[in-house]
Order: C-alpha cells, then sequence, then structure tokens
C-alpha cells in the first residue's frame, strides 16, 4: 500500500495536528488528512466530514481502499453540526474562506473548551477569522505560512482560553506570523497588496498600510 504524505496546506495542517488526538476533519474533501494521520500513526481514529455527499464518497472510497474503515468514519455535515464536544479533540477546518470557518465555529459551542485544539487554514478574510478568534477568547498559539500551487496561504492553531482580546486589524493581518520567515513575507506581502488596494476606496486604512510596509521592509 502506498503512503500518503500531504504536500502545501495539508502537510502543515498535518503537523499542526496533535499526537494521539482523536480528529475531525471539516471539509475533508478525499479524506486523505486523515487517513495520512492514522497511517503514520499520529492519530488513532477520525472523524471525516462534508456537507456534500460526492466528496463524502469519494473519501469513503479512499478510506477503504488504505483500509482504515474501522479508524476513520465518515460523516455528512454542514460544518460541526453533526458532531459532539466528546467525539474529537482536535478539529480541522481548511480550504474555507475566513468568514465561513469563523461562521461554522461559533454555530458550534462546544469548541469553547480548553481541552480542544482547533487547525485553521483560511483561503480568504485571514483577518476577519484572527479578529474574531481574539475577540471570543480564543488564542492563537502558533502560526505558519506555506506556499501551494504557486499561492501563500496561512494555518492557525488556536484554542479556546476565555480571555477576549480587542483586535486591530494591524494585529489581524500579521497574527503571530514572523515577517522575517520567506512564506510568512510572501504571504504578508500579497495581504499588502489587497490592504493597498482596498485603501483606495478606504483611506482610514492608509495608517495600517504604512504599518505593514514598514514591518516588511525592517524584515528585508
Amino acid at each position: 500500500m502506498s503512503i500518503l504524505k500531504p504536500k502545501g496546506r495539508l502537510s502543515l495542517c498535518a503537523d499542526f495536528v496533535r499526537e494521539g488526538s482523536r480528529l475531525a476533519d471539516i471539509g475533508t474533501d478525499h479524506g486523505y488528512l486523515p487517513i495520512a494521520l492514522c497511517q503514520s500513526g499520529k492519530i488513532p481514529s477520525a472523524i471525516a466530514c462534508d456537507i456534500n455527499p460526492l466528496p463524502l464518497r469519494s473519501a469513503e472510497e479512499n478510506i477503504a481502499k488504505f483500509g482504515f474503515s474501522e479508524k476513520i468514519q465518515t460523516r455528512l455535515s454542514d460544518g460541526l453540526k453533526e458532531l459532539v464536544s466528546d467525539e474529537v479533540d482536535d478539529v480541522v477546518i481548511a480550504g474555507m474562506g475566513g468568514e465561513l470557518i469563523r461562521d461554522i465555529l461559533a454555530a458550534a459551542p462546544w469548541v469553547k473548551d480548553e481541552a480542544k485544539h482547533l487547525v485553521l487554514q483560511p483561503m480568504t478574510h485571514h483577518d476577519d477569522l484572527i479578529r474574531w478568534l481574539y475577540e471570543n477568547g480564543f488564542d492563537i498559539d502558533r502560526q505558519a505560512a506555506v506556499r501551494d500551487d504557486g499561492k501563500a496561504y496561512t494555518i492557525l492553531s488556536t484554542r479556546f482560553t476565555g480571555d477576549k482580546t480587542d483586535c486591530d486589524l494591524y494585529t489581524a493581518i500579521v497574527g503571530k506570523l514572523d515577517p522575517h520567515d520567506e512564506n510568512s513575507r510572501g504571504f504578508l506581502t500579497r495581504s499588502l497588496q489587497n490592504l493597498r488596494n482596498k485603501s483606495k476606496g478606504d483611506k482610514s486604512l492608509l495608517p495600517v498600510v504604512q504599518q505593514l510596509e514598514e514591518a516588511l521592509y525592517e524584515a528585508e
């Protein structure tokens, strides 16, 4: 049997999952992430969820092909709605917009538990997600960026602490990324360009543009 090795975004998501945790993979698509993590022995079990039947059927076929039908369940679910707290320890939500990830978390109060660990990979609007996390009692303990198929993405490791923190736009954009890191710098440069475009219609964004430009310049 071949060995599945996630690449790009999924590889970093896999790195962020805690050893020995029971995983929920939301928007699992082909089921490759939970298969790879079970195959490597990093996790004992997983629930692979998707809102659409077709990708879930594809995940079921792949799970069976790799021999993990007893360790990985599949579940038709709109976000986290068909899961309950005591089934999982770590939750991965990847490949969705930051606003959708935010809404999925907001609809599942049980994620506000210090024992739970969330791995989040927004495709867009990462700043909206980060701001929501801080303002709703979550802490980002780790964040990194990765290039995948020519584009830069960020992955967040977060858990609930109950400490709500005000979050300005600059903090929401940069998060815990280190501008000295090549991948992070690439991601922040793309974020800066998006912010510049928005500032053409909203001059109040110009101070944040300048702040981010200075941070990137100093990191060169």
